[in-house]
């Protein structure tokens, strides 16, 4: 049975019990900020298992996309060693919230693995926490499972969590009961204890399906708290499942990996076999951790998930060099990917042009340090033979990462290859002292000095005060300055102004030290460790004396800016909260600006908003701001009360127990002045300044909406004078196009279209004619086309308006050529280089040759990369100048093809 086959089996099954079929969720978690990937079947319904949201279902079914490189279950290192670890993996589960329980849970896993799958029930073995008695009984009584197959296991009191199933360290948790496949005395193993479930970890006990059932809610320090109601949380692997079916010993085996593996043994020319075997499996998975990651908005880069991307990209980029791969090629592979899974997971099909590039670009870049950092390493290498050592240090490996990008693991399998191993601990140590050197030396590096003390304050954990979210004026006392480049920061015991953060930019205005009335103008407000930092210009030299001799300083922060800024940072809560009520709960902010002229705001979310999807989040704001609700501030609030009120947190934010939290209400209940629980319409943590009730916002309106990266996109949008003076303008403009159209005519929208209609017109018959010239020019070429043995070539530069063009000037030489014709076409068409292959029918139909292995080995001559159907291929070019290159390559490329 087909992997695809077996993959919708399962749900179909489910779905003919009643269970909702619910799509796979992103593997970048939307709303826990908990989560680097989302690891399991059930973490989209965590808060359904918690009690904190309700469904309009009970049961629910799902192939799950997950993840597994990072925390609790961190299996990267082994992927690609044996038959069953994997970065990205699928999980089949089927749900029950506060329906259903163990006896159909067990009924029904039982029933799909034997009948269903037709799986031998002499081959299913059974484990069941130590203290269920009652799933022993289901199994032995109503299954018919013998007690012999039947295995105890597990004891939480003791440490021991088998058969007792949890998420994470905190969370929903519960014993469990899991189906295991007896994969035969070929595989067992020799372990002291005996080869027995539970037991040993070998091949031969193959876990296939686990069934959690949800009691709890296990907290900090491991308390079990019941859960509002009992649940079932099952996860049935997909690989695993797929391999016993048809019959392997190896996940790779299968029809999951095997179009992978078979495209890079094409690549490099090399057989599955041996040493070369595993790097293809690494290269396999690694190919679809990178596909699905980048497919779901998680792009290489030094930080977060990122820096997982980057991990797995480019330890199989090191396994391809282990195969003589020195280009880019995992691209290819995620290629094969997309084709073998975009059924079942369509936003492959959907961003394929995005992961590819992503893909390709990383490997570039990686490529490019790879090997100086293999000279490096070589330099360690000699070290480690002159001194005979046979560890890489902490720092050596360290060095590797930090200059030339090699994670850790990558370090290992090269010295791995030398014989030698690598001090991990030694690294993690350099790791943690460069993450408190990022957080001490920031400042240096960013030209900044050490504070000096104005008086004779003690700076060791010293917080100054911050006072603006109730005032734009104040008086404090200077407590030290530093060196800035040509600015100086200052460093005031309490003060209104705001320092940049969380989006929100820093307060300007002016200061006047008394009792001297000297005034000092406040160019920017920065957040330090220690309080708001006031940037002045000056020198620390010019500025100490007159700080020291002030008895205070009397502060001012600019209001219109501040107050500008505050009506745009409200109205970007009101915009996230918005965006999720019309987009869905999966959106969550990626970034954000708020300054006096502006809102910027980047959120997760996969494609393009509609004219309509706009029009509905701009009025859903706009109804909150008429509402002129108060927006409440909650100063202190724990954070985990603000957490179980649902308010929104971002992934990678450190906080602290106690949070700030801004909420605000509208809708129902608009016209009351105390907020209502059932009219919640925003919840965030947030420390910046906001306007004292929505009214206050004024005008909004959004300006612009586009695309940050694979699955982020940004709002742009204004609020209050901003807005208002944008209206105007608008209308301005608007009178001045009155001015230009026909008054008596048709509406303004109708008479640019005819206008445009006019210009289609005439551009499109000026291109014809072009068309035509560029026709008539080709005659001589077409009248005495150059032989290759019995083929007939035309290879010509060509022009072209735009593609199409250049594309019906391909048809129309292939068609005056009729039969064994080869035309090789090359355009500059706007700046853009290109070349165009087109043949005959009958080389099409013959398999003589091939379009698109044609085109891109004529275009490899000049730089360029493309290719295309049997018939007709394409590819861009490097430049104009690649013109004539290509065309000079293009007889002995057909005359070696054509053979």
């Amino acid at each position: 049975m087909k992997a695809r086959e077996i993959r919708s089996r399962f749900l179909e099954y489910f779905a003919a019990h009643q269970h909702e079929v619910v799509t796979s969720s992103s593997l970048v978690p939307r709303d826990d900020p908990t989560l680097m990937f989302t690891n399991a079947g059930m973490n989209q319904f965590k808060a359904v298992f918690l009690g904190l949201e309700k469904r309009d279902y009970v049961r629910a079914t799902s192939v799950q996309k997950c993840m597994r490189v990072s925390g609790k279950h961190n299996d990267l290192e082994e992927v690609g060693k044996d038959a069953r670890h994997h970065t990205f993996f699928e999980m089949l589960g089927n749900w029950s919230f506060g329906d259903y329980y163990k006896r159909e849970s067990i009924a029904w896993g039982w029933e799909f693995l034997t009948k269903e799958m037709g799986l031998d029930p002499e081959r299913l073995w059974v484990s069941v926490y130590k203290d269920d008695d009652e799933s022993f009984g289901i199994w032995e009584k109503e299954v018919g499972v013998p007690a012999g197959r039947i295995v105890r296991l597990g004891d939480i009191e003791q440490g021991d969590e088998e058969n007792f199933w949890s998420m994470a360290d905190t969370g929903p948790c519960g014993p469990c009961t899991e189906i295991h496949y007896d994969q035969g005395e070929a595989q067992k193993c020799d372990h002291p204890d005996g080869c027995f479930v539970g037991v040993c970890d070998c091949d031969r006990w193959l876990e296939l399906w686990n069934h959690v059932f949800m009691e709890f809610d296990r907290q900090e320090g491991g308390k079990l708290i019941p859960l509002p109601m009992k649940s079932v949380d099952t996860g049935l692997g997909f690989e695993r499942l797929v391999t016993v079916m048809q019959g392997k010993q190896s996940n790779y085996e299968t029809d999951v990996f095997t179009p992978m593996i078979a495209r890079v043994a094409e690549l490099s020319d090399r057989a599955p076999e041996g040493e070369d075997r595993i790097s293809m499996q690494v290269i396999a998975d690694h190919a679809r951790a990178c596909a699905f990651t980048v497919a779901d908005g998680a792009i290489p880069s030094n930080q977060d998930r990122g820096y997982v991307v980057r991990r797995i990209l480019r330890r199989a980029a090191r396994h391809g060099h282990l195969l003589g791969l020195e280009k880019p090629f995992l691209f290819e592979i995620a290629d094969v990917v997309i084709a073998e899974m975009g059924d079942a997971y369509p936003e492959l099909v959907e961003r394929r042009e995005r992961i590819l590039e992503v893909i390709r670009k990383e490997e570039e870049r990686f490529g490019r340090t790879l090997a100086g950092g293999l000279q490096v390493y070589a330099e360690f290498k000699a070290a480690m033979s002159r001194d005979g050592r046979t560890e890489i240090s902490g720092a050596e490996a360290f060095k590797l990462h930090d200059t030339f990008g090699f994670p850790v693991d990558l370090t290992a399998v090269v010295a791995e290859e030398d014989g030698f191993t690598v001090d991990r601990t030694g690294f993690s140590v350099c790791m943690e002292e460069q993450r408190a050197r990022s957080g001490s030396e920031r400042v240096y590096r960013e030209g900044l000095g050490a504070w000096q003390p104005v008086a004779d304050a003690d700076l060791a954990g010293y917080r100054g005060a911050f006072t603006g979210y109730d005032a734009l004026t104040g008086s404090g006392q200077p407590v030290a300055l530093r060196a800035a480049g040509d600015q100086v920061h200052l460093l005031l015991d309490a003060t209104p102004f705001y320092g940049e953060s969380g989006g929100q930019v820093g307060d300007s205005g002016t200061i006047t030290l008394q009792p001297a009335g000297t005034v000092l103008k406040v160019v920017d407000t920065q957040a330090a460790e220690e309080g708001s930092s006031l940037v002045l210009a000056g020198t620390v030299e010019d500025l100490l004396p007159a700080l020291a001799a002030a008895e205070s300083v009397d502060q001012v922060v600019d209001a219109d800016a501040r107050l500008s800024t505050m009506r745009h940072h409200t109205a970007t809560h009101l915009l996230h909260a918005a965006l999720r009520r019309v987009l869905g709960d999966h959106v969550e902010q990626a970034g954000s600006v708020v300054d006096p002229r502006r809102l910027r705001f980047d959120f997760r979310h996969d494609q393009a908003l509609t004219a309509d999807e706009l029009t509905q989040v701009e009025r859903l704001v706009q109804d909150r701001i008429l509402d002129n609700r108060p927006v409440v501030r909650h100063d202190d609030m724990a954070l985990d009360d603000a957490r179980g009120r649902g308010a929104m947190a971002l992934f990678g934010e450190k906080y602290g127990d106690r949070v700030r939290v801004i909420e605000i209400h509208g809708g129902a209940q608009a016209n009351q002045a105390a907020p209502d629980a059932g009219d919640l319409f925003s919840l965030e943590l947030c420390g910046g300044t906001h306007c004292l009730a929505t009214g206050d916002i004024g005008p909004f309106r959004i300006v612009g909406e586009g695309s940050v990266s694979a699955g982020v996109r940004r709002i742009e949008a204004v609020a209050g004078i901003v807005a208002r003076d944008l209206t105007h303008r608008d209308r301005d403009q608007l009178a001045a196009l009155g001015r230009v159209l026909r008054s008596d005519g048709a509406g303004y929208s109708e008479q640019v279209d005819e206008l445009l209609a006019e210009q289609k017109a005439l551009r499109k018959e000026l291109s014809g004619q072009r068309s035509a010239s560029a026709q008539a020019g080709l005659e001589d070429a077409l009248a005495a086309p150059q032989a290759i043995g019995d083929l007939r070539l035309v290879a010509a530069a060509v022009p072209a308006d735009d593609k199409d063009a250049f594309l019906k000037l391909g048809d129309h030489v292939r068609d005056k050529l009729g039969t064994a014709g080869v035309v090789v076409l090359a355009a500059d068409i706007g700046g853009k280089a290109m070349v165009l292959v087109t043949l005959t029918s009958d080389l099409v139909a013959s398999k003589r040759l091939h379009a698109g292995n044609l085109v891109k080995e004529i275009a490899a001559a000049a730089g360029g990369r493309g290719g295309g159907r049997p018939n007709m291929a394409q590819a861009g070019l490097p430049d104009a100048a690649a013109v004539a290159t290509v065309l000079a390559a293009a007889p002995g490329v057909v005359e070696t093809q054509a053979g």
